[in-house]
């Protein structure tokens, strides 16, 4: 999954999107970044952590809106190790309102008001 949401299957297709950026809006650019970690689930399975983004030609270090962290599955095959998933998120963390803030207590009143009025997702889900 890509850093936007989108999606695409098989190796072909990621090629065929791969090619159309570096031939297209990021030419001549380069892909950048480090391993933050590896962790070996089993012989054959492993999870890369890393971080890094694409660093275009007329910029000398990455500005912090365009870093990205990767998770990626990795699996030993017989022809050596293979990507079976790639999750691409831009790192942009937000701040975590304190319990007495004010956007806290907002959204407080806003789900006593739904609860008491049944309307959004005022009631209990169960999932599968």
């Amino acid at each position: 999954m890509s850093y936007d949401g989108s999606w695409a299957t098989g190796a072909a297709q990621l090629q065929d999107n791969h090619d159309k950026l570096f031939r297209g809006v990021i030419a001549g650019s380069a892909m950048v970044g480090e391993i933050e970690s590896l962790r070996f689930i089993t012989d054959s399975v492993a999870v890369l952590v890393g971080n890094g983004s694409v660093l275009m030609p007329w910029r000398s270090k990455l500005p912090k809106r365009r870093l990205s962290r990767q998770i990626i599955v990795c699996v030993r095959t017989p022809e050596g190790w293979r990507i079976a998933a790639i999750q691409n998120g831009r790192q942009r963390p937000v701040t975590i309102p304190e319990p007495d803030s004010l956007p806290s207590k907002m959204s407080q009143i806003m789900t006593r008001l739904a609860q008491r009025f049944g309307i959004g997702r005022a009631r209990e889900v169960t999932l599968p």
